[in-house]
C-alpha cells in the first residue's frame, strides 16, 4: 500500500466502519495503477464466482487491447510507468471449465491478475474489486460457452411448465428432467444431456478450487464467497420457451447459488446482451427485460434491494454481437466488466442513494468526518476523504457536498498550494525510486510526467533541472537506451508467443524477425532466431 492510499485509510478507519476497508477512491479518469503490494493475508479472501457462457469467457483479442491501451491510451492501469503489462498481487485470477456435470476439469488459468493474452470481463471486474479491498481477492471463473439457463444451466428446484408454439404444446423439462421438451401427451425419451448438469458441473468445479484453497492462492486458509457476476442470455433467446421463462429462471438461479455456495449475503451483478437495446422485441426483449427486472432498484423483487443489479451494457457494446463474441473487440469486454465492477462495488458499499438508509447515514458520518479534519487543518486527510465520497455517492446530495467542499479548499490559495505540493512530492518519491534503482529509463519518463503535471509545484524548478542533467549525462543515456531495447525486445517476444500459442505462426514470425533484424547481435537475437527455427520446425 502506497503512503497515499495508507494516510486515507487512516483516517477514515477510525471514523467511518465500513465491512470492507476502501484502499482509496478511484481516479477521476479511472483506476489508478495497482500498487504491487500483496493483500492483507488475515483476513479471508474474498472470492467472486464468474458464471455464464461464452459471453463470460475470453474472447477479448489480445491486439485489439494491446491496441486500446498503448495507441488509444485507454484502461492506463493495465500499463505501468514503462508500458509493462501491470500484476495485481492483491487479485487471484482462476478459470476453470469442463463439459457437463462434475467430472473432467480443465484449468484454464491460476495466477495474479494480469494480462497475458485474450481478456474477458474478468480484468475489469478484478481490478475494481482489488482496489475497493483491502482483503485478499480471488476472481473464480466457472463457466463454458453455448449453454442456456433455460436447459443446461437450469438451477435445481426448477420444475417442469408447459409452452403453446404452433399449435402445440410443449412440456419443457424441469431439473434433472430429460430430454429439453416434449409435446405433451407423449412419453419423453431420455439422452445423456440433462435440464441443469451444467449448472452442476460449473457450482462443483468451482467449489473444487475452494475446497483447495491454498493450491489457488498461495497462503490463503479460509475464505468468503462476497459475489456473483453473470453475463448470458445468447443460447436462450433461439428458444421462445427458454426466453418466456428466462426470467424466473434468473430468480431461481440467484437465490440457488447463494444456497449452494452458503453465501446467504452475497451480492449478485447480471450484464445484458451488448447487441440487445431497450425496447427490443421477441425473444432478446424477453430476455432483455428478465435481466433488468431483477435489478434491486426496479422493486419488482423486494428480497433482492441493495444486493442485485443489472447491468444495461448496449452502452458498452462496440459492434458484433454475443453469438460472435463482439468481434473479439476487446474494449467490449473490458467496459462491460468495468461497469459490472462498479455495480459491484455500489452493492458492497450498500449507497442507497436518496434513501436515508445505512448507507446514506454512513456517507452523511464521512462527510462530517472530513470536515472535522478541515478544522483540525489537516487538510490533505480530508482531501482524500471527499474525493472518495465524489466517487462512492455518486449523484447523492453528498457527493455534491463534498465536491463543493474540494473545490473550497483547492481554491484557497494557501491549502491549494500545500495539497498541489504534497501530491508532487509523492510523485517526486517515485521519482527518487526508480533513479535509486538506477532505473533511468523509468526516472526520465516520471521526471516528464513530473513537469507536466506539477507546474506549480515549489519544487518544479528544481525537479526540471534535475531531469535536464540526467538527460545529457552520456553515461545514463547509454542506460536508457540499453532498457529501451530490453523493453521492446521483451514486448515483442511477449507477442510473438501469444500468436504462436494461438496457431497464428505468420504473426509470431513478424516479430521475431524484427528483433533478430534488429537486434541480431544481442542475446534477444539470438533468441528470436532460434524461436524462428522452432516455428519452422511445427
Amino acid at each position: 500500500m502506497n503512503r497515499a492510499h495508507k494516510t486515507a485509510a487512516l483516517a477514515l478507519a477510525a471514523l467511518v466502519s465500513f465491512s470492507l476497508t476502501i484502499l482509496a477512491a478511484a481516479a477521476p479518469k479511472g483506476l489508478p495503477d495497482p500498487d504491487g503490494e500483496e493483500a492483507d493475508m488475515s483476513k479471508p479472501v474474498q472470492v467472486f464466482i464468474l458464471m455464464g457462457q461464452s459471453n463470460m469467457l475470453s474472447f477479448g483479442d489480445f491486439k485489439k487491447l494491446n491496441a486500446a491501451v498503448k495507441e488509444k491510451k485507454k484502461y492506463p492501469y493495465l500499463v505501468d510507468d514503462a508500458g509493462e503489462w501491470t500484476v495485481r498481487k492483491d487479485v487471484r485470477f482462476v478459470w476453470v471449465g469442463g463439459s457437463g456435470g462434475p467430472g473432467r476439469t480443465r484449468l484454464m488459468n491460476n495466477d495474479w491478475m494480469k494480462v497475458k493474452g485474450n481478456i474477458g470481463v474478468e480484468m475489469g471486474i478484478g481490478h475494481h474489486m482489488g482496489h475497493l479491498i483491502d482483503a485478499p481477492v480471488m476472481i473464480l471463473k466457472s463457466a463454458t460457452g453455448n449453454r442456456s439457463l433455460g436447459w443446461d444451466l437450469l438451477p435445481p428446484g426448477s420444475k417442469q411448465y408447459e409452452f403453446e408454439e404452433k399449435g402445440k404444446t410443449w412440456v419443457y423439462a424441469g431439473y434433472g428432467d430429460s430430454p429439453e421438451r416434449w409435446e405433451k401427451g407423449t412419453n419423453p425419451r431420455r439422452i445423456a444431456w440433462t435440464a441443469g448438469c451444467q449448472y452442476a458441473g460449473d457450482v462443483d468445479r468451482a467449489k473444487k478450487v475452494l475446497s483447495d484453497l491454498g493450491t489457488y492462492y498461495p497462503g490463503a486458509t479460509k475464505y468468503e464467497v462476497a459475489g456473483f457476476f453473470y453475463w448470458q442470455g445468447d443460447k436462450d433467446r433461439y428458444n421462445a420457451g427458454h426466453a418466456t421463462r428466462y426470467e424466473f429462471n434468473l430468480v431461481n438461479l440467484i437465490k440457488q447459488l447463494r444456497k449452494d455456495f452458503n453465501a446467504p449475503n452475497a451480492k449478485f451483478v447480471c450484464a445484458t446482451l451488448g447487441q440487445t437495446s431497450k425496447g427490443a422485441g421477441g425473444n432478446e426483449g424477453h430476455i432483455l427485460n428478465a435481466q433488468l427486472a431483477v435489478d434491486g432498484t426496479t422493486g419488482k423483487y423486494p428480497e433482492f434491494r441493495g444486493n442485485v443489479a443489472s447491468v444495461y451494457s448496449k452502452p458498452f457494446c462496440h459492434g458484433g454481437s454475443s453469438s460472435g463474441h463482439y468481434g473479439g473487440n476487446a474494449e467490449t469486454y473490458m467496459d462491460v466488466g468495468e461497469a459490472m465492477g462498479r455495480a459491484m462495488v455500489t452493492l458492497l458499499l450498500d449507497k442507497k442513494r436518496g434513501r436515508g438508509g445505512p448507507g446514506a447515514s454512513r456517507a452523511e458520518a464521512a462527510l462530517a468526518a472530513a470536515e472535522e479534519l478541515i478544522a483540525g487543518k489537516q487538510h490533505l486527510e480530508a482531501v482524500t476523504a471527499l474525493r472518495r465520497l465524489t466517487v462512492t455517492q455518486r449523484g447523492t446530495e453528498v457527493a455534491r457536498q463534498a465536491a463543493d467542499r474540494l473545490r473550497a479548499l483547492q481554491d484557497d490559495p494557501v491549502i491549494g498550494r500545500l495539497i498541489i505540493d504534497a501530491e508532487a512530492d509523492a510523485f517526486e518519491d517515485r521519482c527518487l525510486a526508480a533513479e535509486k534503482k538506477k532505473d533511468y529509463a523509468l526516472a526520465i519518463k516520471l521526471y516528464e510526467r513530473y513537469v507536466g503535471q506539477f507546474p506549480k509545484a515549489s519544487r518544479f524548478a528544481k525537479v526540471k533541472a534535475h531531469l535536464e542533467s540526467l538527460k545529457s549525462d552520456k553515461a545514463i543515456q547509454t542506460t536508457v537506451k540499453r532498457a529501451q531495447a530490453d523493453a521492446e525486445c521483451k514486448r515483442w517476444m511477449m507477442l510473438a508467443d501469444n500468436y504462436a500459442r494461438n496457431g497464428l505462426n505468420d504473426k509470431a514470425r513478424q516479430y521475431l524477425s524484427r528483433i533478430a533484424e534488429k537486434y541480431g547481435d544481442t542475446d534477444w537475437g539470438a533468441k528470436a532466431r532460434a524461436r524462428l527455427v522452432e516455428i519452422a520446425d511445427r
